[in-house]
Protein backbone atom coordinates (compact mmCIF):
# COMPACT_ATOMS: atom_id res chain seq x y z
CA UNK A 1 0.00 0.00 0.00
CA UNK A 2 2.90 2.36 -0.59
CA UNK A 3 1.19 4.27 -3.37
CA UNK A 4 -1.91 5.34 -1.35
CA UNK A 5 0.30 6.39 1.55
CA UNK A 6 2.57 8.36 -0.76
CA UNK A 7 -0.38 9.96 -2.51
CA UNK A 8 -1.97 10.99 0.78
CA UNK A 9 1.32 12.38 2.06
CA UNK A 10 1.73 14.44 -1.11
CA UNK A 11 -1.84 15.68 -0.70
CA UNK A 12 -1.29 16.86 2.86
CA UNK A 13 2.02 18.46 1.89
CA UNK A 14 0.36 20.40 -0.95
CA UNK A 15 -2.46 21.61 1.30
CA UNK A 16 0.07 22.72 3.91
CA UNK A 17 1.96 24.57 1.21
CA UNK A 18 -1.21 26.39 0.18
CA UNK A 19 -1.82 27.31 3.82
CA UNK A 20 1.72 28.62 4.22
CA UNK A 21 1.55 30.62 0.98
CA UNK A 22 -1.79 32.10 2.02
CA UNK A 23 -0.23 33.21 5.29
CA UNK A 24 2.56 34.94 3.37
CA UNK A 25 0.02 36.72 1.18
CA UNK A 26 -1.78 37.92 4.30
CA UNK A 27 1.43 39.38 5.75
CA UNK A 28 2.38 41.15 2.52
CA UNK A 29 -1.16 42.46 1.89
CA UNK A 30 -1.52 43.79 5.44
CA UNK A 31 1.83 45.58 5.26
CA UNK A 32 0.91 47.17 1.92
CA UNK A 33 -2.52 48.29 3.13
CA UNK A 34 -1.15 49.83 6.32
CA UNK A 35 2.03 51.54 5.11
CA UNK A 36 2.58 51.56 1.36
CA UNK A 37 -0.78 52.10 -0.35
CA UNK A 38 -1.00 55.84 0.55
CA UNK A 39 2.45 56.58 -0.89
CA UNK A 40 2.95 58.18 -4.31
CA UNK A 41 5.98 55.96 -5.02
CA UNK A 42 4.13 54.19 -7.81
CA UNK A 43 7.10 52.40 -9.36
CA UNK A 44 8.22 51.08 -6.00
CA UNK A 45 4.67 50.03 -5.12
CA UNK A 46 4.43 48.11 -8.38
CA UNK A 47 7.67 46.29 -7.61
CA UNK A 48 6.47 45.46 -4.10
CA UNK A 49 3.13 44.04 -5.28
CA UNK A 50 4.77 41.87 -7.93
CA UNK A 51 7.35 40.67 -5.40
CA UNK A 52 4.58 39.91 -2.90
CA UNK A 53 2.85 37.62 -5.39
CA UNK A 54 6.07 35.81 -6.30
CA UNK A 55 7.53 35.57 -2.80
CA UNK A 56 4.26 34.27 -1.36
CA UNK A 57 4.50 31.32 -3.71
CA UNK A 58 8.26 30.80 -3.29
CA UNK A 59 8.97 31.33 0.43
CA UNK A 60 7.14 28.17 1.65
CA UNK A 61 9.39 26.14 -0.67
CA UNK A 62 12.65 27.57 0.70
CA UNK A 63 14.28 25.95 3.72
CA UNK A 64 15.21 28.24 6.58
CA UNK A 65 18.90 28.69 7.37
CA UNK A 66 20.01 26.33 10.11
CA UNK A 67 20.70 29.21 12.49
CA UNK A 68 17.06 30.31 12.25
CA UNK A 69 15.58 26.91 13.05
CA UNK A 70 15.28 27.59 16.84
CA UNK A 71 12.97 30.52 16.02
CA UNK A 72 10.44 28.05 14.64
CA UNK A 73 11.26 24.72 16.29
CA UNK A 74 12.93 25.30 19.68
CA UNK A 75 15.22 22.44 20.58
CA UNK A 76 18.21 21.67 22.77
CA UNK A 77 21.69 20.67 21.49
CA UNK A 78 21.04 17.09 22.61
CA UNK A 79 18.62 15.06 20.54
CA UNK A 80 15.48 14.75 22.65
CA UNK A 81 13.85 11.55 23.84
CA UNK A 82 10.88 10.35 21.82
CA UNK A 83 7.86 12.46 22.68
CA UNK A 84 5.75 9.41 23.64
CA UNK A 85 6.53 5.79 24.43
CA UNK A 86 5.78 3.51 21.47
CA UNK A 87 2.78 1.86 23.07
CA UNK A 88 1.09 5.25 23.39
CA UNK A 89 1.81 5.95 19.73
CA UNK A 90 0.01 2.73 18.89
CA UNK A 91 -3.14 3.96 20.62
CA UNK A 92 -3.83 6.65 18.06
CA UNK A 93 -1.94 5.34 15.05
CA UNK A 94 -3.93 2.15 14.65
CA UNK A 95 -5.91 3.57 11.75
CA UNK A 96 -3.30 3.63 8.99
CA UNK A 97 -3.89 5.77 5.96
CA UNK A 98 -3.47 2.78 3.70
CA UNK A 99 -6.58 1.06 5.08
CA UNK A 100 -8.72 4.14 4.57
CA UNK A 101 -7.61 4.46 0.97
CA UNK A 102 -8.58 0.91 0.02
CA UNK A 103 -12.36 1.37 -0.01
CA UNK A 104 -12.96 4.98 0.98
CA UNK A 105 -11.77 8.38 -0.13
CA UNK A 106 -10.12 10.35 2.69
CA UNK A 107 -11.22 13.91 3.24
CA UNK A 108 -7.75 15.08 2.21
CA UNK A 109 -8.25 13.67 -1.27
CA UNK A 110 -11.70 15.25 -1.44
CA UNK A 111 -10.21 18.59 -0.47
CA UNK A 112 -7.52 18.22 -3.11
CA UNK A 113 -10.06 17.27 -5.78
CA UNK A 114 -12.16 20.32 -4.89
CA UNK A 115 -9.08 22.52 -5.05
CA UNK A 116 -8.03 21.32 -8.51
CA UNK A 117 -11.59 21.73 -9.81
CA UNK A 118 -11.37 25.36 -8.70
CA UNK A 119 -7.99 25.73 -10.42
CA UNK A 120 -9.39 24.24 -13.63
CA UNK A 121 -12.37 26.61 -13.54
CA UNK A 122 -10.19 29.68 -13.01
CA UNK A 123 -7.83 28.55 -15.77
CA UNK A 124 -10.81 28.14 -18.10
CA UNK A 125 -11.98 31.68 -17.31
CA UNK A 126 -8.50 33.04 -17.97
CA UNK A 127 -8.25 31.19 -21.28
CA UNK A 128 -11.71 32.43 -22.28
CA UNK A 129 -10.72 36.06 -21.57
CA UNK A 130 -7.55 35.72 -23.62
CA UNK A 131 -9.48 34.14 -26.49
CA UNK A 132 -12.05 36.96 -26.35
CA UNK A 133 -9.33 39.60 -26.55
CA UNK A 134 -7.65 37.79 -29.43
CA UNK A 135 -10.89 37.61 -31.42
CA UNK A 136 -11.63 41.24 -30.60
CA UNK A 137 -8.30 42.31 -32.05
CA UNK A 138 -8.82 40.24 -35.23
CA UNK A 139 -12.49 40.80 -36.02
CA UNK A 140 -12.50 44.62 -36.00
CA UNK A 141 -10.59 47.23 -38.02
CA UNK A 142 -7.18 48.12 -36.67
CA UNK A 143 -4.50 50.62 -37.57
CA UNK A 144 -0.88 51.04 -36.63
CA UNK A 145 -0.29 53.05 -33.46
CA UNK A 146 3.43 53.45 -32.93
CA UNK A 147 4.67 50.00 -31.97
CA UNK A 148 1.16 48.79 -31.26
CA UNK A 149 -2.29 48.71 -32.79
CA UNK A 150 -5.44 50.78 -32.46
CA UNK A 151 -8.58 48.62 -32.71
CA UNK A 152 -11.88 50.32 -33.56
CA UNK A 153 -14.82 48.70 -31.75
CA UNK A 154 -18.32 49.02 -33.27
CA UNK A 155 -20.32 49.70 -30.10
CA UNK A 156 -20.29 53.34 -28.91
CA UNK A 157 -20.96 52.21 -25.34
CA UNK A 158 -17.71 50.24 -25.14
CA UNK A 159 -15.18 51.77 -22.71
CA UNK A 160 -11.65 52.60 -23.81
CA UNK A 161 -9.19 49.95 -22.67
CA UNK A 162 -5.92 48.32 -23.61
CA UNK A 163 -4.21 44.95 -23.42
CA UNK A 164 -0.58 44.53 -24.33
CA UNK A 165 0.17 46.46 -27.50
CA UNK A 166 -3.53 46.82 -28.44
CA UNK A 167 -5.62 49.92 -27.65
CA UNK A 168 -9.40 49.45 -28.02
CA UNK A 169 -11.57 52.52 -28.70
CA UNK A 170 -15.22 52.97 -29.70
CA UNK A 171 -16.86 55.49 -32.08
CA UNK A 172 -17.80 57.64 -29.07
CA UNK A 173 -14.15 58.40 -28.39
CA UNK A 174 -13.78 59.96 -31.84
CA UNK A 175 -16.06 62.78 -30.61
CA UNK A 176 -13.42 63.95 -28.12
CA UNK A 177 -11.35 67.01 -28.79
CA UNK A 178 -7.94 66.38 -30.38
CA UNK A 179 -6.17 67.13 -27.06
CA UNK A 180 -8.44 64.80 -25.10
CA UNK A 181 -8.14 62.05 -27.72
CA UNK A 182 -4.34 62.34 -27.62
CA UNK A 183 -4.31 62.07 -23.80
CA UNK A 184 -6.59 59.01 -23.94
CA UNK A 185 -4.43 57.21 -26.49
CA UNK A 186 -1.21 58.16 -24.71
CA UNK A 187 -2.55 56.81 -21.43
CA UNK A 188 -3.29 53.43 -22.94
CA UNK A 189 0.05 53.37 -24.75
CA UNK A 190 1.87 53.84 -21.43
CA UNK A 191 0.31 50.60 -20.21
CA UNK A 192 1.70 48.79 -23.22
CA UNK A 193 5.12 50.44 -23.10
CA UNK A 194 5.56 49.55 -19.40
CA UNK A 195 4.28 45.98 -19.91
CA UNK A 196 1.48 46.32 -17.38
CA UNK A 197 -0.50 43.51 -19.02
CA UNK A 198 2.27 41.05 -18.13
CA UNK A 199 1.83 42.05 -14.49
CA UNK A 200 -1.89 41.31 -14.67
CA UNK A 201 -1.25 37.99 -16.40
CA UNK A 202 1.09 37.00 -13.58
CA UNK A 203 -1.50 38.02 -11.00
CA UNK A 204 -4.18 36.03 -12.85
CA UNK A 205 -2.00 32.90 -12.98
CA UNK A 206 -1.29 33.18 -9.25
CA UNK A 207 -5.01 33.72 -8.72
CA UNK A 208 -5.76 30.46 -10.53
CA UNK A 209 -3.80 28.52 -7.92
CA UNK A 210 -5.08 30.59 -4.98
CA UNK A 211 -8.68 31.05 -6.13
CA UNK A 212 -9.93 30.38 -2.61
CA UNK A 213 -7.96 33.29 -1.13
CA UNK A 214 -9.50 36.76 -1.33
CA UNK A 215 -6.11 38.38 -0.73
CA UNK A 216 -4.89 37.62 -4.26
CA UNK A 217 -7.72 39.67 -5.87
CA UNK A 218 -6.84 42.46 -3.44
CA UNK A 219 -3.18 42.46 -4.50
CA UNK A 220 -4.22 42.23 -8.15
CA UNK A 221 -6.58 45.19 -7.81
CA UNK A 222 -3.91 47.24 -6.06
CA UNK A 223 -1.51 46.39 -8.86
CA UNK A 224 -4.02 47.55 -11.48
CA UNK A 225 -4.59 50.77 -9.52
CA UNK A 226 -0.84 51.44 -9.42
CA UNK A 227 -0.74 50.91 -13.19
CA UNK A 228 -3.33 53.65 -13.58
CA UNK A 229 -1.32 55.97 -11.33
CA UNK A 230 1.77 55.38 -13.46
CA UNK A 231 -0.07 56.04 -16.71
CA UNK A 232 -1.82 59.13 -15.28
CA UNK A 233 1.50 60.53 -14.08
CA UNK A 234 3.13 59.94 -17.47
CA UNK A 235 0.33 61.72 -19.36
CA UNK A 236 0.07 64.71 -17.04
CA UNK A 237 3.82 65.10 -16.91
CA UNK A 238 3.96 65.33 -20.71
CA UNK A 239 0.83 67.44 -21.15
CA UNK A 240 1.42 69.70 -18.15
CA UNK A 241 -2.32 70.07 -17.52
CA UNK A 242 -3.74 68.01 -14.67
CA UNK A 243 -7.05 69.89 -14.59
CA UNK A 244 -7.94 69.03 -18.19
CA UNK A 245 -6.89 65.45 -17.68
CA UNK A 246 -9.02 65.16 -14.54
CA UNK A 247 -12.03 66.42 -16.49
CA UNK A 248 -11.36 63.77 -19.12
CA UNK A 249 -11.33 61.08 -16.44
CA UNK A 250 -14.71 62.29 -15.18
CA UNK A 251 -16.13 62.51 -18.70
CA UNK A 252 -15.18 58.92 -19.54
CA UNK A 253 -16.02 57.41 -16.14
CA UNK A 254 -17.40 53.93 -16.76
CA UNK A 255 -18.41 50.77 -14.95
CA UNK A 256 -16.39 47.61 -14.42
CA UNK A 257 -13.85 46.52 -17.01
CA UNK A 258 -14.99 43.89 -19.54
CA UNK A 259 -12.35 41.52 -18.14
CA UNK A 260 -9.83 41.71 -15.31
CA UNK A 261 -6.99 41.42 -17.82
CA UNK A 262 -7.44 44.85 -19.42
CA UNK A 263 -6.70 48.41 -18.36
CA UNK A 264 -9.81 50.60 -18.80
CA UNK A 265 -9.07 54.30 -19.15
CA UNK A 266 -11.56 55.40 -16.51
CA UNK A 267 -13.30 53.41 -13.79
CA UNK A 268 -15.21 54.04 -10.60
CA UNK A 269 -11.92 54.91 -8.91
CA UNK A 270 -11.79 58.27 -10.68
CA UNK A 271 -11.89 60.26 -7.43
CA UNK A 272 -8.94 58.32 -6.03
CA UNK A 273 -6.92 58.81 -9.23
CA UNK A 274 -7.63 62.55 -9.33
CA UNK A 275 -6.56 62.83 -5.71
CA UNK A 276 -3.31 61.05 -6.52
CA UNK A 277 -2.73 63.49 -9.40
CA UNK A 278 -2.67 66.32 -6.87
CA UNK A 279 -0.75 64.48 -4.17
CA UNK A 280 2.81 65.76 -3.78
CA UNK A 281 5.67 63.26 -4.07
CA UNK A 282 6.24 61.21 -0.93
CA UNK A 283 8.97 62.58 1.30
CA UNK A 284 12.25 60.68 1.74
CA UNK A 285 11.24 59.84 5.31
CA UNK A 286 8.07 58.13 4.10
CA UNK A 287 10.08 56.21 1.53
CA UNK A 288 12.03 54.70 4.43
CA UNK A 289 8.99 52.50 4.99
CA UNK A 290 10.27 50.29 2.19
CA UNK A 291 13.18 49.32 4.44
CA UNK A 292 10.63 47.41 6.51
CA UNK A 293 9.98 45.13 3.54
CA UNK A 294 12.99 42.99 4.48
CA UNK A 295 11.87 42.16 8.06
CA UNK A 296 8.32 41.66 6.80
CA UNK A 297 9.57 39.14 4.22
CA UNK A 298 11.63 37.38 6.90
CA UNK A 299 8.58 37.24 9.17
CA UNK A 300 6.52 35.73 6.35
CA UNK A 301 9.31 33.21 5.66
CA UNK A 302 9.48 32.10 9.29
CA UNK A 303 5.70 31.84 9.46
CA UNK A 304 5.66 29.73 6.30
CA UNK A 305 8.31 27.43 7.78
CA UNK A 306 6.17 26.93 10.87
CA UNK A 307 3.42 25.29 8.78
CA UNK A 308 5.62 23.81 6.07
CA UNK A 309 5.28 20.11 5.20
CA UNK A 310 8.76 19.25 6.50
CA UNK A 311 9.12 20.65 10.03
CA UNK A 312 11.50 19.37 12.65
CA UNK A 313 10.51 16.11 14.31
CA UNK A 314 11.29 17.69 17.66
CA UNK A 315 8.51 20.20 17.02
CA UNK A 316 5.70 17.92 15.92
CA UNK A 317 6.52 14.56 17.44
CA UNK A 318 7.51 11.35 15.74
CA UNK A 319 7.47 11.34 11.93
CA UNK A 320 5.64 8.59 10.09
CA UNK A 321 8.11 8.49 7.22
CA UNK A 322 11.85 8.11 6.98
CA UNK A 323 13.22 11.30 5.36
CA UNK A 324 16.52 11.51 3.62
CA UNK A 325 19.35 13.51 5.14
CA UNK A 326 18.83 17.21 4.56
CA UNK A 327 21.31 19.78 3.44
CA UNK A 328 20.95 21.51 6.82
CA UNK A 329 23.08 18.89 8.57
CA UNK A 330 25.86 20.61 10.46
CA UNK A 331 28.28 17.72 10.83
CA UNK A 332 29.04 14.09 10.04
CA UNK A 333 28.24 11.12 12.22
CA UNK A 334 31.20 9.90 14.27
CA UNK A 335 30.74 6.72 16.30
CA UNK A 336 27.46 4.87 16.85
CA UNK A 337 27.02 2.93 20.10
CA UNK A 338 24.18 1.14 21.87
CA UNK A 339 23.41 0.65 25.55
CA UNK A 340 20.81 -1.61 27.20
CA UNK A 341 20.07 -3.87 24.22
CA UNK A 342 19.58 -7.59 24.74
CA UNK A 343 16.96 -8.74 22.26
CA UNK A 344 18.72 -7.28 19.20
CA UNK A 345 22.48 -7.21 18.76
CA UNK A 346 24.42 -4.07 17.93
CA UNK A 347 24.83 -5.34 14.36
CA UNK A 348 21.06 -5.81 13.99
CA UNK A 349 20.41 -2.38 15.46
CA UNK A 350 22.91 -0.77 13.11
CA UNK A 351 21.21 -2.49 10.18
CA UNK A 352 17.79 -1.19 11.26
CA UNK A 353 19.16 2.31 11.89
CA UNK A 354 20.63 2.40 8.37
CA UNK A 355 23.13 5.09 9.30
CA UNK A 356 26.90 4.76 9.27
CA UNK A 357 29.86 6.76 10.54
CA UNK A 358 30.61 9.48 8.03
CA UNK A 359 26.97 10.00 6.99
CA UNK A 360 25.58 13.56 7.37
CA UNK A 361 24.15 14.07 10.83
CA UNK A 362 20.54 15.24 10.92
CA UNK A 363 18.53 14.89 14.12
CA UNK A 364 15.22 14.63 12.22
CA UNK A 365 16.52 11.70 10.21
CA UNK A 366 17.79 9.96 13.34
CA UNK A 367 14.46 10.37 15.14
CA UNK A 368 12.43 9.11 12.19
CA UNK A 369 14.63 6.06 11.64
CA UNK A 370 14.19 5.08 15.27
CA UNK A 371 10.47 5.11 15.59
CA UNK A 372 8.25 5.47 12.50
CA UNK A 373 5.20 3.41 13.48
CA UNK A 374 4.11 2.51 9.96
CA UNK A 375 7.57 1.40 8.79
CA UNK A 376 8.39 -2.20 9.71
CA UNK A 377 12.11 -1.59 9.20
CA UNK A 378 12.60 0.83 12.10
CA UNK A 379 14.02 -0.18 15.46
CA UNK A 380 10.78 0.52 17.33
CA UNK A 381 8.79 -1.62 14.89
CA UNK A 382 11.24 -4.53 15.18
CA UNK A 383 10.89 -4.56 18.94
CA UNK A 384 7.13 -4.11 18.96
CA UNK A 385 6.63 -6.88 16.39
CA UNK A 386 8.09 -9.27 18.99
CA UNK A 387 6.09 -8.27 22.05
CA UNK A 388 8.18 -5.38 23.39
CA UNK A 389 5.26 -3.01 23.77
CA UNK A 390 6.92 -1.08 26.59
CA UNK A 391 10.15 -0.55 24.66
CA UNK A 392 11.64 2.95 24.59
CA UNK A 393 14.84 4.44 23.20
CA UNK A 394 16.67 7.65 24.02
CA UNK A 395 19.13 9.00 21.43
CA UNK A 396 21.90 11.28 22.68
CA UNK A 397 24.07 13.35 20.35
CA UNK A 398 27.59 14.25 21.51
CA UNK A 399 29.38 16.87 19.36
CA UNK A 400 33.10 16.23 19.07
CA UNK A 401 35.99 18.71 18.69
CA UNK A 402 36.75 17.40 15.20
CA UNK A 403 33.30 18.48 13.97
CA UNK A 404 31.67 15.04 14.02
CA UNK A 405 28.75 13.98 16.21
CA UNK A 406 28.88 10.72 18.17
CA UNK A 407 25.54 8.99 18.66
CA UNK A 408 24.65 6.97 21.78
CA UNK A 409 21.32 5.13 21.93
CA UNK A 410 20.07 4.15 25.38
CA UNK A 411 17.48 1.36 25.14
CA UNK A 412 14.97 0.24 27.73
CA UNK A 413 13.57 -2.95 26.27
CA UNK A 414 11.22 -3.67 29.17
CA UNK A 415 9.27 -6.92 29.49
CA UNK A 416 7.35 -8.47 26.65
CA UNK A 417 3.59 -7.94 26.71
CA UNK A 418 1.03 -10.69 26.30
CA UNK A 419 -2.45 -10.28 24.88
CA UNK A 420 -5.03 -10.53 27.65
CA UNK A 421 -8.67 -9.70 26.91
CA UNK A 422 -9.88 -8.89 23.40
CA UNK A 423 -13.15 -6.99 23.22
CA UNK A 424 -15.27 -5.53 20.42
CA UNK A 425 -17.35 -2.37 20.61
CA UNK A 426 -19.89 -1.11 18.09
CA UNK A 427 -21.02 -4.41 16.58
CA UNK A 428 -24.74 -5.15 16.66
CA UNK A 429 -25.39 -7.49 13.74
CA UNK A 430 -22.02 -9.22 13.39
CA UNK A 431 -21.26 -11.58 16.31
CA UNK A 432 -18.11 -10.92 18.32
CA UNK A 433 -16.94 -14.47 17.69
CA UNK A 434 -17.05 -13.87 13.93
CA UNK A 435 -14.99 -10.73 14.32
CA UNK A 436 -12.37 -12.47 16.45
CA UNK A 437 -11.99 -15.15 13.77
CA UNK A 438 -11.10 -12.44 11.24
CA UNK A 439 -8.20 -10.96 13.19
CA UNK A 440 -4.77 -12.57 13.72
CA UNK A 441 -4.45 -11.44 17.37
CA UNK A 442 -5.40 -14.02 20.03
CA UNK A 443 -5.43 -14.29 23.78
CA UNK A 444 -2.13 -15.38 25.31
CA UNK A 445 0.05 -14.39 22.33
CA UNK A 446 2.82 -11.84 22.43
CA UNK A 447 1.80 -8.35 21.38
CA UNK A 448 2.69 -7.60 17.72
CA UNK A 449 2.54 -4.28 15.93
CA UNK A 450 2.42 -6.10 12.58
CA UNK A 451 -0.58 -8.18 13.67
CA UNK A 452 -2.26 -5.05 14.98
CA UNK A 453 -2.09 -3.46 11.53
CA UNK A 454 -3.03 -6.75 9.88
CA UNK A 455 -6.13 -6.88 12.11
CA UNK A 456 -7.27 -3.54 10.87
CA UNK A 457 -6.71 -4.51 7.24
CA UNK A 458 -8.67 -7.73 7.77
CA UNK A 459 -11.65 -5.88 9.26
CA UNK A 460 -11.56 -3.30 6.47
CA UNK A 461 -11.40 -5.92 3.75
CA UNK A 462 -14.18 -8.02 5.26
CA UNK A 463 -16.81 -5.68 3.81
CA UNK A 464 -18.77 -5.78 7.08
CA UNK A 465 -17.64 -2.45 8.50
CA UNK A 466 -16.92 1.11 7.49
CA UNK A 467 -13.15 0.91 6.75
CA UNK A 468 -12.60 4.56 7.65
CA UNK A 469 -13.99 4.12 11.18
CA UNK A 470 -12.15 1.05 12.43
CA UNK A 471 -10.25 1.70 15.62
CA UNK A 472 -7.93 -0.55 17.62
CA UNK A 473 -7.10 0.60 21.12
CA UNK A 474 -4.30 -1.20 22.99
CA UNK A 475 -4.79 -0.83 26.74
CA UNK A 476 -1.49 -1.86 28.35
CA UNK A 477 -0.85 -2.44 32.03
CA UNK A 478 2.94 -2.27 32.48
CA UNK A 479 2.81 -3.66 36.04
CA UNK A 480 1.37 -6.98 34.90
CA UNK A 481 2.96 -7.15 31.45
CA UNK A 482 -0.47 -7.63 29.87
CA UNK A 483 -2.32 -5.62 27.24
CA UNK A 484 -6.03 -5.62 26.49
CA UNK A 485 -7.09 -4.99 22.91
CA UNK A 486 -10.32 -3.15 22.12
CA UNK A 487 -11.67 -3.14 18.56
CA UNK A 488 -14.10 -0.33 17.69
CA UNK A 489 -16.18 -0.88 14.54
CA UNK A 490 -19.08 0.75 12.73
CA UNK A 491 -21.21 -1.72 10.83
CA UNK A 492 -22.37 -0.97 7.30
Amino acid sequence: MTRPKTRLAMTSHWLLYLLAATGCQAVFALFYWLLLAPLSTFGWNRTYLLSALLLSAALPLLALPTAWAPLVWPSSPVVPTLALPPWQLATYRTAPTEVATQTGVPWLLLALATYWLGVAYQAWRLARSLAWLYLLSRQHPRTRLGRGWLVQLPEPSQPAFSFGKYVFLSPAHAQLSPAEYAQLVQHEQVHGAQHHSLDLLLAEVVGCFFWFNGLVPYLRQQLRTVHEYLADAAVTRAAGSRVAYGRLLLKLAAGPAPTSLVHPFSTRQVALRIRMLTTPPSSPMKKLRFLLVIPVAVLAWIGAAAVSPTPSVAAVGLSTAVPTPSSSAQSRIGTISWQGNKFLSAAQLNEALDLRPGDPYDSTVVEAKLGAWADSRTITSRYMDHGYLFFSIKPVAKPQPNGTTDLLFILNEGPTAQINNITVKGNHKVPTATILQLVPLHHGELFSRAKLLASQRALAESGLFDPTKIGINPQPTPDTGLVNIEYVVVEK
